[in-house]
């Protein structure tokens, strides 16, 4: 019995490390991101380039952080600064129920 139970738990921790090994990477990307949205975001609000050249560039960030973005999910809003909101999902693989998460990064900078 006791071998059973050191087994179970041997498991239980196992199976701990392969979830974590497969859900931390996106939210570290996300973070990361935000990150890039804050700098884009300080770095345009006194710049005037279009909202479609925000985009791209929230779109290259997000490609080196492995993220793939579409135009529809990234808003770009300007009034007394620069607004960056970015919706999107992650598809997860797991071996027994894959998962998909939802994630969201926002920025303003308002004007001096």
């Amino acid at each position: 019995m006791e071998k059973l139970k050191a087994l179970i738990g041997l498991l239980v921790i196992a199976a701990g490390f392969y979830v974590a090994w497969n859900m931390i990477p996106p939210y570290f990307h996300n973070y990361q991101l935000q990150d890039d949205l804050d700098d884009i975001a300080r770095r345009n609000s006194y710049i005037n380039n279009s909202d479609d050249d925000v985009k791209k560039m929230v779109i290259q960030k997000a490609q080196e952080e492995d993220i793939a973005l579409k135009d529809d999910e990234i808003t770009v809003s300007r009034g007394n600064g620069l607004a960056i909101s970015v919706k999107y999902r992650i598809h997860i693989e797991m071996m027994v129920h894959p998962v998909d998460v939802d994630f969201a990064a926002n920025s303003y900078n308002k004007r001096i």
